[in-house]
Formats: structure tokens, sequence, C-alpha cells
């Protein structure tokens, strides 16, 4: 249906375009030839449809015109045709004839590397413009003249985009000479092809998606054009599309390891672990000591929380290489989220920050370990860290979220306040960023806004599981007590070990009584035990009570979880001063 539309869309897009095209020429005919600019494509021309027009070359002039169209259109099929057609006369190829079976012999070399053709050929003996681009192209240059006379000197020079990657200041020319070539001939394949691979290396993706749809719409069966269609809903963050397109590919290229990898790759971006994972085992069985796919299948065992199976591969990976790049990141993974060993987590990440002092994933995983825990990573807190990529790029959302995260911990409210604020105000914010929020304003005294945010977020979201927690924590803390019990009595009884626990912890709010109080945080660290709110409230009842020795009891699991936390530090210690009195 997409592809359809996309078809009828373009159709429309380029019959108004020949409209244009048409009613210019009308007025060029009153003009001298000076006056002609030999590049009239507009650059948003999109298009792989044929316009009736022919194209005039002079050079190839007395060539079956069915043959040069087929070199013009270059699909493996096509210029298979006109190779057997040219070669029939081998013997007596003329000078043009010698030439076009050159250009479709490179065309197919170049782009179409698939097809394996092999074809000798003398047209590169002769020296012309023609040959010229491609010899160019070939040797990683772009070589186009000022004023291409015909379709093939507007394309054939930007053929160095499938040969090389060496070089880009050629890219807006080429992008000029392709649009013209394509206005001569919509429907050349390679050149739809070369477009998105230009569009691609210019970062502009949604353009290259286009034409590299336009170019597989067409020839379908030619392996360059639907994989790189495939593989151009990657940027677009579209992973699904992606994934789809492969495996269909993969009933006609079972083996392919390009493909194999593209599934992997794209089924993981999807959160499609299963498939991933699956396609990661392929990839492995044609190449078993591929070091990157090995440490990929533990990236997956990580997201899927299998940690003892990921941390097994990990191990046996270090026995060759502990230093590499995805290795620490997946062994701080494990340490941090399964071991929770906070020591050898920081450890990890300090070897990594330098191994790699710029890489920003991991300063931001840097960051976030120390925005959690307290812990200072190389010296630097959460924030300090942050900032270390918020230099390089102001608006780096999880740079924003891990500064502000790392304030909270801090307790610096009123510095978190103006920040989270800001971030909020921004476009296609996570849901995420707004729970943080209200917790920020229940904590620095804007319960209004805490409660005006929280509400509108369980009205849209009311089964989501943060979305309930933030609002009946609002509830709880605004004085809506009737609401927040009748909410809590009713989840209590369904509800998952860790929102039972949460749930207590919000009922000992709402208890009358020291010993009711008591009772709901017991019953909340039944639940979870690592109830770090929990854990916290009843160290501050028992202190309170100056019942220092229960006090240090609780305080002590707090500490735990964080040993780094200098704050949790200083009042454990003054429990020891209080003791030893």
């Amino acid at each position: 249906m997409k592809q359809s539309w996309r078809k009828f869309s373009a159709f429309v897009f380029l019959f108004l375009i020949f409209l244009t095209l048409a009613s210019a020429k009308k007025k060029k005919s009153k003009s001298s030839p000076a006056e002609e600019k030999p590049f009239a494509a507009d650059e948003s021309q999109a298009t792989s449809i044929a316009v009736p027009e022919r194209r005039d070359f002079s050079y190839f002039s007395g060539i079956d015109p069915e043959i040069i169209e087929n070199v013009e259109k270059g699909t493996p099929d096509s210029l298979r045709a006109a190779i057997a057609s040219l070669k029939r006369g081998k013997e007596s190829m003329a000078e043009n004839e010698q030439v076009l079976h050159y250009i479709a012999v490179s065309i197919m070399q170049l782009c179409w590397k698939s097809q394996n053709f092999t074809e000798p050929t003398s047209g590169q003996d002769i020296k012309n413009d023609y040959t010229g681009a491609i010899s160019s192209s070939r040797n990683g240059f772009y070589d186009c003249p000022n004023e291409p006379k015909d379709f093939f000197a507007a394309a054939l020079p930007s053929l160095v985009l499938a040969a090389s990657e060496t070089r880009n200041d050629y890219y807006e020319q080429s992008e000029k000479a392709l649009l013209h070539a394509l206005s001569l001939y919509p429907s050349s394949v390679f050149v739809n092809y070369l477009l998105g691979i230009l569009y691609k290396r210019t970062g502009d993706f949604k353009h290259s998606n286009e034409y590299f749809g336009f170019a597989s719409d067409m020839s379908s069966s030619t392996f360059e054009c639907s994989y790189a269609f495939a593989e151009s809903f990657m940027p677009l963050s579209d992973p699904s599309s992606a994934f789809s397109l492969a495996e269909k590919m993969l009933v006609s290229y079972p083996q392919n390891k390009k493909l194999l990898q593209l599934c992997a790759e794209s089924s993981f971006a999807a959160g499609d672990y299963a498939n991933s994972e699956l396609y990661v085992g392929r990839v492995l069985q044609i190449e078993p000591e591929n070091s990157y796919y090995l440490l990929f299948r533990a990236r997956i065992l990580v997201q899927k929380g299998e940690y003892i199976r990921a941390a097994s591969l990990l191990d046996a990976y270090s026995r060759k290489d502990s230093s590499s790049r995805d290795y620490l990141v997946l062994r701080f993974a494990v340490q941090k989220n399964w071991n929770k060993n906070i020591s050898a987590a920081t450890a990890t990440i300090e070897n990594a920050l330098v191994l790699y002092p710029d890489d920003d994933q991991i300063i931001l995983e840097a960051a976030r370990l120390a925005s959690d825990s307290g812990v200072k990573i190389a010296g630097k807190s959460g924030e300090a860290l942050a900032d270390q990529i918020l230099e390089k790029d102001p608006e780096n959302f999880s740079a924003l979220q891990i500064k502000i995260d790392s304030m909270v911990y801090e307790l610096k409210w009123k510095e978190a306040y103006k920040a989270s604020s800001a971030l909020i105000k921004k476009e296609s914010v996570p849901n995420t960023a707004f729970y943080t929020h209200i917790k920020i304003c229940l904590s620095s005294g804007h319960k209004n806004e805490a409660w005006q945010y929280a509400s509108r977020l369980y009205s849209e979201n009311s089964g989501d599981e943060e979305a309930l927690q933030s609002y009946i924590e609002v509830l709880v803390s605004t004085g809506r007590t009737a609401e927040a019990s009748r909410l809590i009595t009713q989840l209590l009884p369904a509800s998952a070990a860790k929102m039972k626990s949460f749930l207590y912890y919000q009922r000992s709010f709402l208890s009358n009584g020291e010993a009711a109080i008591l009772a709901d945080l017991r019953s909340s660290l039944t639940a979870n035990p690592r109830n770090r709110d929990s854990l916290f409230r009843l160290y501050r009842i028992y202190y309170n009570k100056k019942e220092y020795r229960k006090a240090q009891y609780y305080l002590k699991q707090v500490v735990a979880l964080s040993p780094k936390d200098e704050n949790l530090l200083i009042l454990n210690q003054e429990l020891d001063r209080l003791l030893k009195n």
C-alpha cells in the first residue's frame, strides 16, 4: 500500500514537473542558445516514472535506441541485454558501440557488485568524456564537464559514489548532475540508486530512503537496491520496516551475511530480542570467531536480563581481549545491574574512560552510575560528567536528564527544578522526564504543579505503572488521602512484589499511630527488602525515638545500596558516635 501511494504521489509530482518543463521549453524557443542553461532540473525532483521525452544522443547516433535505453535503465538484466546485443557485432563494433559497451560493463561492475560480472571490453582505450568519467570514478575522483551534453555525460561521473568513499568534495555538483540525468530519463535505476547513496552520505536520510525506494520498486530483484532500501529505514528510526524487508530478502539469499547482520541489528533496535539472538546465531554459524557478534550476543542477553549467560560469554571473550570498548561496556552493565557490585562497576568504567576518553556512551554510562549511586567516577560527579557531553552537545537529552538526576541525588532542589522545567518544555519529551519533574516539584514546594502533571499523565496512561505510582505519590503528598487510600486498597491484592512494596510505603503515610506505620513499612520490606525509601523512613523513625541501634540497623542497609553516598556515610558516622557515648 505504501509503495502504491509513493508511486502515485511521484506520478502526480512528475506530471506537474513535466508541465513546467514543457512551458519552459516554449519560452526557451524564443531565446538564443547561449541563454539556455544546462541544468533545468529542480533539486526537489524525486522521480521514478518515465517522462514522454526522448533524449538526443548525437555521439551514439546509429545505435539501436532500445540498446541505449537498456544502458540508461541500468539494471543487471537490462545491462546484460545491452551487452549481449552489442557483442553480436563484436568484430565490427563502431567506436561509439565500444564506448557504450564499456559504459554498460562499468555500471554493472561498479553498482551491482553482487553480480560478480566479468566481461572483456575495449571501450576504455577510446579517450573521451564518457570513458574519462568512468576512469576517474574507478580511481576515486569525480570528473564532470561543466555542461554535460546528454544523460550519460551527467550520470557517469557519479559512479564514483559506488566505487569509493574517500572524498566528499563533489557532492553538491554530483547531486545537481544526477537530478539533471533523472529529468532526462526518470526510470534510470542506477541513477536513483546513486542518488540514494549520495543522500545517505550527506545525512539526508529521508531523501536517501525515497530514492532507494524508487530503485527497489523498479528493480526489486537487484540485491543492492533492495538491501539499500531496507537498510535506509534504520537511520529513520524505523527498524521494524528494515527487519521486515530484510527478512523477506532472506528467502532469496538465505546465507547472505549482510542480510543476516541487518536482521540481527534491526530486530535488536526494535526490541525483538528473540529474533535478534536467532540471527546473531546464524551469523556466528558462518563466522564463529566474529568478535563483534560474540559481544552482540552478550549484549542481547544483558537486555533480556540473562546475566549468567552473558557473564559466561564475557568471561570467555576476556581471555582473548579484555580492553575492547564493547566488552568493557557490557562487563560494566553486568556488574552494575546483576552483581550490584558498585566498586567493580566503578573500576571497569574508569578503565573504559582511560582507554576511550572521548566516547560519549562511556561518559554517559559513567555519569549515570555516578548520578544513581553518588560515587565519583575518575574524581567527577554525575553532574560534572554530564557537563562533558553538554559542552559538545548542549541539547543532548540523556546528558540533561542525568545532570538533573545528579542534582536530585545531591538534594539540589532549586537547581534541579530550574533545569527540569526547561527540559520538559522541549519537543517529544518522554514521560520519564515528567515523572522526575513531579518528584522534584514535590520536594521543592511546587505541589500544585506536581498535581497538574501527575493527574494529566495518569488520565492519559492509567495502565502505566510509573504513571500510577506518580499519581498515588502526589495524592498522598497533597493530602488527597481518601482517593489515595481507595486506590491503594484496590491495587494491593493483585500487585507484583515491587509495586506492593511501593503501595505499603505510601500507605504508611496514611496510617494512624506508630504501630500501623511500622507494620506498613515492614510489609513494604517483606515485599522488597531493597526498598530504599522504606529503609530510610524506618531509620528516621527510630532515630527520632533515640533508638540508635535500630536506627543504625536500617541505615546500614541503605548504605549497602549506596556505599559511596557521602550524605549517608555522614549519617552513619553520627550514629557510631552516638552509640559510643
